[in-house]
């Protein structure tokens, strides 16, 4: 006897949904904050290390992180074919 539960393989499709809609925001909000920083009037009034320098390494950390976070949801859309393939077999 084969018990499905087809509640859990939606949660599945709608946590993939969910992650490829987070990320799209995520990426439209940090580069449109990220681009509006004016680095040359933080630089002016601070001494030290460079503000410029700052939101260099920030902006080349988002950019791996952004890179690599859609592997995640691709893993889940994976799971879920496999696992209506498996279903179906």
């Amino acid at each position: 006897m084969r018990l499905l539960n087809n509640k859990a393989q939606m949660g599945m499709v709608a946590a993939a949904v969910g992650l490829f809609i987070t990320l799209i925001i995520a990426i439209l909000i940090y580069y449109n904050v990220a681009n509006s920083i004016d680095t040359t009037t933080i630089d002016a009034s601070l001494t030290g290390t460079p503000a410029a320098n700052a939101t260099d390494a920030i902006n080349t950390q988002a950019a791996t992180f952004f890179s690599v976070a859609p592997i995640i949801g691709i893993v889940i859309v994976a799971v879920v074919v496999i696992s209506y393939v498996q279903r179906i077999g």
